[in-house]
């Protein structure tokens, strides 16, 4: 087994020069008039468990794909939408039509549901 050669002086420097530069990132920030109730709330959402990935995988999809998403998700309402995976394993949002949208439905979505900005189409953007 290797063992680790570097000093606890060397992390501490390490983790001193880290700091230093997260504070300057943050001075920066609050500096240049960023709403720093909007700083706070950012930190708490990447508190979230999992946030980072979802915000990692969507930032590696396609630009187009992004906005046909993002299009999606704001001009209605998430909590009507229902989420499932075709046959061809691709994915399939949908509007639900239901009254009740307290608790989350598992029906498939039906073909004239709108699929993620295609119309009913469940093609890739």
């Amino acid at each position: 087994m290797r063992r680790n050669t570097k000093r606890a002086d060397d992390f501490d420097a390490d983790n001193s020069h880290r700091h230093s530069e997260v504070r300057e990132v943050i001075k920066t920030i609050i500096d240049a008039g960023t709403d720093t109730s909007r700083l706070l709330e950012l930190y708490y959402w990447t508190r979230e468990p999992g946030i980072i990935e979802l915000i990692r995988a969507y930032l590696d999809l396609p630009e187009r794909t992004q906005r046909t998403l993002s299009t999606y998700l704001l001009n209605g309402r998430p909590k009507a939408t229902v989420a499932t995976f075709d046959p061809q394993g691709r994915l399939v949002l949908a509007r639900s039509s239901a009254p009740d949208m307290s608790r989350p439905s598992t029906k498939p979505a039906t073909a004239a549901a709108s699929v993620a900005g295609y119309g009913g189409s469940t093609r890739r953007a």
